[in-house]
């Protein structure tokens, strides 16, 4: 064995100074350690939620046009429905006609709502303005413009809505074949008349 000629004072200078590095040690490494993660997906969800609400989209912006007291363009919360649209812009004209519009469906970030004008007349002006030779850009195309497709009717346009609202910008035309009914012939028959 090693004999060091080590006096009391020493190894008690020594044992004190081990015992004061290992509890330095013990404490940083104690407080080195990441905070416990969140025991379910939801509890990290709410946190998120809770941390940043600013990122997720509060609110959904439409176009009121048309036979209503104040036309305009008007902020509403998301979930809010064409009914809640229409309140804003001061409600229909006297005698104004709105047994057409679905007072109930969920508005779509960006969409225009048009009220008193006859649809028939409407829609045959737009589905003339539309071919080939002048494509419809999907990026700024309304439910009524889509609507004048060929084969497409209010439900695939207002698919074609969410879908847009959901990426926010469509880059191709063949992103449409990711939307439920726009598969086959369909897409074949509307992709000359489109654009982005």
């Amino acid at each position: 064995m090693i004999d060091l000629n080590i006096s009391p004072e020493q190894k008690r200078a020594l044992t004190i100074l081990a015992t004061l590095c290992l509890g330095v040690g013990g404490f940083f490494f104690l407080n080195s350690r990441p905070d416990a993660m969140p025991d379910s997906a939801s509890e990290f969800s709410q946190e998120l939620t809770a941390v940043a609400p600013d990122t997720a989209t509060s609110a959904v912006i439409v176009n009121v046009a048309g036979k209503v007291a104040n036309p305009g363009v008007y902020q509403l919360p998301v979930g809010s429905r064409v009914v809640d649209a229409l309140t804003m812009a001061g409600n229909q004209l006297r005698g104004v006609d709105i047994s057409d519009i679905n007072l109930a469906r969920i508005l779509v970030d960006g969409e225009q709502i048009l009220i008193g004008t006859s649809t028939t007349s409407a829609t045959k002006k737009i589905a003339a303005k539309i071919s080939s030779t002048n494509p419809l850009d999907l990026n700024r195309a309304t439910a009524a413009q889509l609507d004048t497709l060929p084969g497409i009717g209010p439900v695939t346009a207002q698919r074609i809505l969410e879908y847009r609202a959901k990426v926010g910008r469509i880059n191709a035309v063949e992103e449409l074949k990711k939307i439920s009914g726009l598969g086959g012939s369909k897409f074949e028959e509307i992709k000359v008349l489109l654009r982005v």
